[in-house]
C-alpha cells in the first residue's frame, strides 16, 4: 500500500489546539457551512436536471426554475470562494483560480476546518 502523504502532512483533526480563538471558530464553522451548502448544490443537480426534462417533456416553461436553480448555485459558489481562512487569511478553497470543492483544509496552509476552541470547564471558572 503506497503512502499518504497528504494525511501525514495534516494536522489530526481531533486535536484541539490552544491558539484557536472563538472568532476564528466561528470562521471554520461558516467555512464548512458554506461547502455544505455548495455541495448540497452539487448532489442535487440530478434532480434538477430530471426536474428540468419532466417540465420540457409537458412542453412548460423551464426559465423561472433555471433562473432560481443557478442563481442558487451562483450565490453559494460566491459565498464558499469569498471565504478566507482564518489563519493565514487566504481564500481557504481557491488556490489560483479553480475552487476545490473537496477539501475540508485550507489549500494554502493546511488547516483543518474542524478545528474546534477549547470551553473550560466550570470547576476551571471557580479556581
Amino acid at each position: 500500500m503506497a503512502n499518504d502523504t497528504r494525511a501525514q502532512k495534516r494536522p489530526n483533526a481531533e486535536l484541539i489546539s490552544p491558539r484557536v480563538l472563538p472568532h476564528q471558530a466561528a470562521a471554520a464553522k461558516a467555512l464548512r457551512r458554506a461547502r455544505a451548502r455548495m455541495m448540497v448544490c452539487f448532489w442535487t443537480l440530478p434532480l434538477y436536471m430530471l426536474a428540468i426534462w419532466m417540465l420540457l417533456t409537458n412542453q412548460r416553461e423551464t426559465d423561472a426554475f433555471m433562473f432560481v436553480y443557478m442563481g442558487m448555485w451562483a450565490g453559494f459558489a460566491l459565498d464558499m470562494a469569498r471565504r478566507r481562512c482564518p489563519f493565514c487569511k487566504k481564500q481557504f478553497y481557491v488556490e489560483h483560480v479553480l475552487m476545490n470543492l473537496r477539501t475540508r483544509h485550507c489549500v494554502h496552509c493546511g488547516v483543518d476546518s474542524l478545528i474546534k476552541t477549547i470551553t473550560p470547564l466550570k470547576e476551571d471558572l471557580r479556581s
